[in-house]
């Protein structure tokens, strides 16, 4: 090989191989060119309905429904406890951005979005219950409506030795409404007596807001957690450059 050709050959590697180390973002990412609720509350409706789906290039599995992979428990009043077992959480797509902004000088996105939610499983419940002493399981569905979320992501931008910045999440909080309405089904709740099971239902399904928050509570848990890590998976795969277009100065970065 000549001089010349090993000298395009070189080229055209170091071009393929930069090439490869960036994985293509996906079409429906659309990067901010400035720093506005309004860019940053569009952007993110965009993204959900595409991220829901799963990116399988960035370890990102399909989000809706969510699989929870360890049992989940709680504590109701009169001290009543409850396992949901091999639970699936349903309505990460219908999730709407309420209002998104990003509090640049404290390093903090903050999100208000809402939600519909329904979660089935089988479930265990054990301890009294009105006038019932109960020991039961059965399969379960709770469904929570227009659930409200406040959640703020305090972030960073590391650089890594390949020179590439990648934010990384410091911590996350969040608080939440617990939805307007919910309706709550267990079957089996007394065994051998569908017409009780029904009346204490009705009683259960009577306050929705204490209810909400009981059930809700520890699965919202779960689900901001899941989510994070699904933020940082995509956060490690895609760059500072390719995700925002709003620049940054040499005080935001940080070396890994």
């Amino acid at each position: 090989m000549t001089t010349f050709a090993h000298y395009v050959f070189l080229v055209l590697c170091v071009f393929v191989y930069g090439s490869w180390q960036l994985v293509p973002l996906p079409d429906y990412i659309h990067p901010c060119s400035e720093s506005t609720d309004e860019c940053f509350t569009k952007a993110t409706l965009d993204a959900i309905p595409g991220i829901v789906k799963g990116i399988p290039e960035a370890g990102i599995p399909p989000l809706d429904p969510l699989l929870m992979d360890r049992n989940i428990s709680m504590t109701l009043p009169g001290n009543l406890k409850m396992t949901f077992i091999n639970a699936k959480l349903i309505g990460l797509s219908t999730c709407i951005p309420d209002k998104v902004s990003s509090r640049r000088k404290i390093r903090t996105f903050i999100f208000d979005i809402h939600c519909n939610f329904t979660i089935r499983g089988e479930y265990s419940l054990n301890g009294r219950l009105l006038l019932f002493n109960l020991d039961t399981d059965g399969q379960a569905k709770i469904k929570i409506y227009n659930q409200r979320i406040h959640l703020e992501v305090a972030e960073r931008v590391l650089i890594n030795d390949k020179n590439e910045g990648h934010y990384k999440i410091n911590s996350y909080k969040y608080k939440a409404d617990y939805g307007t309405d919910l309706k709550l089904n267990l079957t089996n709740l007394i065994r051998g007596n569908p017409l009780f099971s029904a009346q204490v239902l009705q009683v259960l399904n009577a306050d929705s807001q204490v209810l909400a928050k009981d059930f809700g509570g520890p699965i919202l848990d779960y689900a901001i957690d899941y989510m994070m890590n699904v933020t940082q998976k995509f956060f490690n795969t895609y760059t500072y450059d390719q995700i925002s277009y709003i620049p940054l100065g040499e005080e935001f970065f940080e070396k890994e």
